[in-house]
């Protein structure tokens, strides 16, 4: 049983306790939360933890072997490296931090400690991906062409960033790291990564502030092309009121469509191709039951059996900090109108 503390324990934060289980082999221990009213309410809905309102007491007074760090992103930097050289393996939400530079002085911690280093890209564990991954491997599609990958948060959805957090909507604030990019553009970007197995050769991006603020993104857009001139698109928008389609994937002898639903979890795939012989198929699967490997949580179920040798494949370090690279390439793009060289 590996014993975890939080540090920020917000709305995410709580979704990171209630996937620190006994059946995942994991056990939450103690709470680093330096607002006080917060503080309060989670003692009296959690009174099995301990709290902490100072950090440097919370990593030097705990024997954890995991810090999770949950807070806004332009802290993820400073903890982690705090964390980490003080003995401790870390977690840290997604995005893993602001720019390409401070993930970099991540990894070098994690080597200089030979600590564990882990962001959360929560993602490559949904339903839809998984099937996504399973249907390319098989060939059905034939060579891929053009991946769309697509989030619309229609106001039919999920809440909007207008009613979240309202006594500090940090979502909508630069110095937090808020905006779409960073906030869905983490998750996108490393499917696409996976996906492709490779780095792009260059990187087209648009952002737009349409809505919520003039101060960040709500919307963005953006191109990957690749050495075999397959074109990856990712495009998430908080401003939709009717939902895009969230997967189109074209080949060379087929197309899979994961139709875009106010839900949050996708539920059903449609995949067309043409047999060898010649012989069209079309397959429509209803994903909920059919994919029961896919679910929240799945990051915590694998870590143990990971840090235990049964599980070759996680979450590197290496992978997510070019997920960073990418999406300040992006920003970058929309800054000077053009495409950018992924070097």
């Amino acid at each position: 049983m590996l014993k975890m503390g939080i540090i920020g324990m917000g709305k995410m934060g709580e979704f990171h306790a209630s996937w620190m289980t006994p059946a995942n082999q994991l056990e939450l221990v103690a709470v680093c939360e330096k607002s006080d009213k917060r503080r309060a309410d989670l003692k009296a809905k959690y009174p099995q933890y301990r709290f902490y309102e100072d950090v440097d007491e919370f990593l030097a007074k705990e024997d954890i072997d995991f810090a999770v760090i949950v807070t806004t992103h332009e802290t993820h930097e400073e903890l982690a490296v705090k964390a980490l050289n003080m003995g401790k393996n870390v977690i840290v939400e997604k995005p893993m931090s602001m720019t390409y530079e401070s993930t970099l002085r991540m990894i070098a911690a994690s080597e200089k400690n030979k600590k564990h280093l882990f962001v959360h890209q929560s993602s490559r564990w949904d339903r839809d991906f998984l099937f996504l991954q399973e249907t390319i491997a098989s060939g059905k599609l034939g060579e891929i062409l053009c991946i769309q990958s697509k989030v619309t948060l229609c106001d039919e959805g999920w809440p909007q960033w207008g009613i979240e957090g309202e006594a500090n909507p940090w979502r909508i604030k630069a110095k937090y790291g808020g905006g779409m990019l960073y906030d869905w553009g983490p998750h996108l970007v490393d499917e696409m990564m996976l996906l492709m197995k490779d780095d792009p050769a260059s990187v087209y991006g648009i952002l737009q502030s349409g809505v919520w603020t003039k101060e960040v993104d709500d919307y963005f857009f953006a191109a990957l092309r690749y050495k075999n001139n397959v074109i990856c698109q990712i495009e998430c928008s908080n401003n939709a009121r009717l939902a895009a389609p969230r997967w189109l994937v074209i080949g060379s002898k087929g197309t899979l469509l994961v139709p875009g639903k106010k839900d949050p979890v996708w539920g059903d795939v449609e995949v067309k191709y043409f047999k060898d012989n010649g012989e069209q198929i079309f397959e429509k699967t209803e994903l909920i039951g059919v994919m029961e490997s896919g679910i929240e949580g799945g990051f915590y179920r694998d870590l143990v059996p990971f840090m235990e040798g049964k599980k070759k494949d996680f979450v590197s370090m290496y992978e997510t900090s070019k997920v960073v690279k990418i999406l300040e390439m992006i920003k970058k793009s929309d800054e000077i109108k053009q495409a950018i060289p992924f070097k």
